[in-house]
């Protein structure tokens, strides 16, 4: 099982760098699934394949939750993202002890009363209408619903997998699919962690006649830690992302521990965060990214059994408005 357990590990290291050129920029449907979820995973540059120990880690890699060291864990988070997009998600963790970690988790993104622009025929071909509402305003809602389970297969290495239904629904339209995540962490030394996901594997999603692929993306990330002292300690994180439909991606990510209560965070996307493309004979280099730098802080509160975390992310955009997330966490028992 162990040597099962090496050799997946280090297919899904290998399929990233092996990834095939990009297809097609823009190809994916629900591109809601490329947008973080988890104020603490978002301030670290989104270089979080090696995260463990927070529940949030089921929107990320399914193998990063099983090390969370209470008996139970809860966790919520909202985004104001751009251009009036909420963001929600909420995911509850239980440990098992030796049988492993389940997880269950949910996340929407959407907006509400977007006017609605119906371009109605006349009487006489009314038979050919598509669009039969007549309501001035819609809405438009993306939805995931998760299942994970992870467990420790040594004592180093963990492996994860989820299974979700994902749901898209724009006025009185609606499609879905469904996908599997998979996850595995392998710590290397006390200090240094490698890990690997492959996330979005499953169906693809379909209006009328035609059908889009949700977006497959691969990740390998590693992170190194240090305490400098008791009360000071300090990650750094790196990931490699290779998604379907665009080069190859480059994060990284800081996280700064004080008296084991404050976290402070900063984290930073290359070949992404205000990248360009190269330009044409008739237009110079334009941007093809509006994201910025990330930052945050954490705080964490200790009662006994009880844990309670609160996290803040502040991402920069150069042209809307700069996006803020929160997220509360509490975890109970052990």
């Amino acid at each position: 099982m162990k040597n099962l357990a090496l050799v997946t590990l280090m297919a899904m290291l290998c399929a990233v760098t092996g990834y095939g050129q990009v297809a097609k920029s823009g190809m994916n449907a629900l591109a809601f699934l490329k947008i973080g979820v988890g104020a603490r995973q978002v301030s670290l540059g989104s270089a979080v394949t090696t995260l463990t120990g927070d529940p949030n880690q089921i929107f990320w890699n399914p193998a990063g939750i099983v090390d969370e060291p209470s008996t139970f864990a809860a966790s919520v988070s909202y985004n104001s993202w751009l251009l009036g997009l909420k963001q929600e998600a909420g995911v509850i963790t239980y440990n098992m002890n030796k049988i492993g970690t389940i997880g269950v988790g949910f996340m929407t993104f959407g907006v509400t009363g977007i006017p609605a622009d119906r371009d109605l025929l006349p009487a006489n071909l009314s038979y050919l209408q598509i669009d039969q509402q007549t309501s001035s305003t819609y809405n438009y809602n993306d939805m995931a619903l998760i299942v994970s389970f992870a467990r420790h297969v040594s004592e180093a290495l963990s492996l994860g997998i989820n299974v979700k239904y994902l749901n898209e629904t724009i006025d009185d339209m609606s499609a879905g699919a469904f996908a599997i995540d998979l996850g595995s962490d392998y710590r290397i030394t006390d200090f240094w962690d490698i890990g690997a996901s492959m996330t979005n594997l499953g169906s693809d999603i379909k209006y009328y006649d035609i059908a889009a692929p949700i977006p497959l993306t691969f990740s390998v990330g590693t992170s190194f830690h240090h305490n400098f002292s008791d009360q000071l300690g300090g990650t750094l994180y790196l990931d490699v992302i290779q998604p379907q439909d665009l080069s190859q991606l480059y994060y990284t990510g800081i996280d700064i521990s004080v008296v084991s209560m404050i976290d402070l965070r900063v984290g930073y996307k290359f070949n992404y965060s205000g990248a360009k493309d190269a330009g044409t004979s008739v237009r110079g280099p334009i941007s093809t990214s509006i994201e910025g730098i990330s930052a945050g802080i954490g705080a964490n509160v200790k009662l006994a059994d009880f844990g309670l975390r609160f996290d803040y992310s502040f991402t920069q955009m150069s042209i809307l408005n700069n996006v803020h997330r929160f997220t509360l966490s509490f975890n109970w028992g052990k």
